[in-house]
Order: structure tokens, then sequence, then C-alpha cells
């Protein structure tokens, strides 16, 4: 199925986003993606078609010690704790002009029927002490819906997420650039996926 004919099939999910009051701001790639308004904030939404079952692109994100690997400015991802369908994760991020951030999720996932579902929220009483030199992350939370198209043979993710980076940070930073990256974020799990199949479903 096209990327096309799977917004088609699924309006119902981008209505919700635009009815929580997300509007459109950059489109690539089969990946649209929306931002609300907030203070301090980065809050985004997103979806696209992602040619892997759900459970494939489930693995990806929760691999969390390989994403240093690609996803950009990651520079540390420590998983401190797992459990059944608990993680939590130290990263540190290394962003231009500015200092590191640095902060700890906590990690859960599980299914409601056919659609698979993982959050993150930043856990203030976890992981490691502060760094002098890097700033401390606090809000940091969000998740994505994965949802099984194609017969469970690919999958529509929806993704959002909200984040403030703390400290002085630019606005272009912020907020001009983000929209971009989580295209290619998509685009980036898109290639993982051929990594991970096999170990998905066994």
């Amino acid at each position: 199925m096209s990327y096309a004919n799977l917004a088609i099939a699924l309006t119902g999910i981008v209505s919700a986003l635009a009815q929580e009051g997300f509007h459109a701001v950059h489109a690539e790639q089969g990946v649209t993606v929306y931002r609300r308004e907030s203070s301090s904030a980065i809050e985004l939404g997103a979806e696209g078609a992602i040619d892997a079952p759900p459970e494939v692109v489930r693995a990806v994100l929760l691999d969390y010690a390989n994403h240093p690997r690609w996803l950009k400015g990651l520079a540390e991802s420590r998983v401190l704790y797992r459990g059944p369908a608990t993680l939590d994760v130290y990263q540190r991020l290394v962003l231009p002009l500015i200092d590191d951030r640095d902060y700890t999720l906590r990690v859960t996932w599980g299914a409601d029927g056919e659609l698979q579902w993982l959050r993150f929220a930043a856990a203030r009483d976890q992981g490691p002490p502060p760094v002098e030199g890097v700033v401390r992350v606090t809000l940091n939370e969000g998740g994505w819906k994965l949802y099984a198209t194609g017969g469970g043979k690919a999958t529509y993710a929806v993704y959002r997420f909200r984040l403030d980076l703390a400290g002085s940070v630019p606005r272009w930073m912020g907020k001009g650039r983000a929209g971009k990256e989580v295209a290619h974020l998509f685009e980036s799990i898109r290639d993982q996926t051929q990594y991970y199949r096999w170990a998905a479903t066994h």
C-alpha cells in the first residue's frame, strides 16, 4: 500500500492530532510533522508509513543501546534497568553551539489488540547524578503508536513528544529545525528495520 493510500485509510489518526491543537509544519518522504505551540517546550507529532511489521519497528525503537549508531546528536545511550516491559535508559545529547543535555528515561511498552505502543518520560529520580557542564533535562515525554497495515506486513507509525531542552537555547534550534529532524528520524528507522526483521520474529 502506498504512503498516500495509508494516509487516506488513517485520517482519524491525523485528525486526532489536529483536534489536540497540532498543525502541520513539514512534510517529507511520506512523513507529516505537526507542531503544537508551547511556552518553552518543543511539542511535535508526526506520522508516516514504514515498510516493516510493527513488531520489527518496535524492536528498532527498543534497542536503545544501539541508538547512537544511527541517531544524530545522541552521544550516549545506556540501559540501566531492564524489566519485562520496562527500561530505564540514560542518554546524553551533543548539540551544536550549546552545552550537552542529558536525562534518564523510563520506557514502557505493550499492545492494545493489534495496536503496539511505546511510551517514555524523564525519570528524575533515576539514573546518574548531574554532571558539571551538562544540562539536565527534566521534561522529555512522548511515545509511539504502531498500527499494522498491509496484512501486518507494514506499519503506520504515529509519534509525539514534548521536550524542554532547558538552559539557554537559540530559537532556531529549539523549534525551527525540529520538523525536519523528525522526518529524518522516520527515514533512519526505515533504514534500520532491515537489520531487525529476523530478531523480532524469533
